[in-house]
This record gives C-alpha cells, sequence and structure tokens, in this order.
C-alpha cells in the first residue's frame, strides 16, 4: 500500500499539532490560572495594590522585563490578613511549569496534587512547597525588587 505524499505530510503536520496541545496541557495550560503581566518600573521595583486582595484571595503574577526574562508568582492574603508571595513553582516539581492553583486556603500544586495552607506560603521549607518571594509592604501596595524576583528565573527556563 502506497501513502500519497499530501497524506504523509497531513499525518505530520496533525502529530506536531497534537504534540504542541500535549506539551501545552502537561504544562498546566488547560486548567491554569490567570496571570496579571507585571514589569518593573525605572527604579527596578514592581509594585502592586493589593489593598482589595481578600482574605483567603489569591493572585497570579507573570512578570516580564526588558530582557524577556519571564517568572510566575502568587500574592495571597491567609485568614488573618498577612499576605503571603511566592514563585509559581517549587524546587520538586518545577522542571514541569505547573505550578499551583487555588483552592479555599490551601495552594495546590498542579503537577502531584500536594496541597499547603496559605497562611504557610512564607515559611517556605523545600520540596514541593511553594518558595517564599522577599517582597515589603508600603501602604496598600506590595513592594518586590527585580532582582529578588529574577532569583526564581532559573525555575521557568
Amino acid at each position: 500500500m502506497r501513502i500519497k505524499p499530501i497524506a504523509a505530510l497531513a499525518m505530520v503536520v496533525g502529530l506536531a499539532a497534537l504534540i504542541g496541545f500535549a506539551d501545552y496541557a502537561f504544562r498546566g495550560g488547560l486548567g491554569s490560572a490567570s496571570f496579571q503581566r507585571v514589569s518593573p518600573g525605572r527604579d527596578g521595583m514592581v509594585r502592586l495594590a493589593v489593598g482589595s486582595l481578600s482574605p483567603l484571595g489569591v493572585s497570579f503574577y507573570r512578570f516580564l522585563n526588558a530582557g524577556n526574562q519571564e517568572v510566575r508568582f502568587f500574592v495571597a492574603r491567609d485568614e488573618g490578613g498577612q499576605l503571603q508571595v511566592a514563585f509559581d513553582a517549587n524546587e520538586q516539581c518545577a522542571k514541569w511549569q505547573r505550578g499551583y492553583r487555588h483552592e479555599g486556603e490551601w495552594v495546590v500544586c498542579n503537577k502531584c496534587d500536594k496541597a499547603f495552607r496559605i497562611r504557610e506560603v512564607n515559611a517556605g521549607g523545600g520540596g514541593c512547597k511553594p518558595i517564599p518571594l522577599p517582597f515589603r509592604v508600603e501602604g496598600s501596595d506590595l513592594v518586590l525588587t527585580e532582582s529578588d524576583i529574577l532569583a526564581g528565573w532559573r525555575l521557568f527556563r
């Protein structure tokens, strides 16, 4: 049986599309959180208005600088009102780039489904736990430095 060249080409294109879709899905693209894009100001600082973030609320961000370095992170407010900030990655599952999702008072790893209380995010701990991101609060704004954010870039390459 002979396969016509056009049929072979269609099979190759279809297989490539299937592989691309599978890669997108395995990286969390189908169930990923909605990310807000942020960039540093001229002073190298990222300022986020978090005054409206409710207790047990989580916002996901995608940092992108002029050098096209992308880092994802999230900001959460625990039930006591304290801010918790971490990279959307962990040491154990970073190579799969699946990140976390928010479920009630938990952030859950999209790769292994381990859940961590929001109030414990800043404590860190390694393994599958979210990696804390240093921050400071100025009024109702959260302030992050570009250098602190880029320290986590290795997790997203």
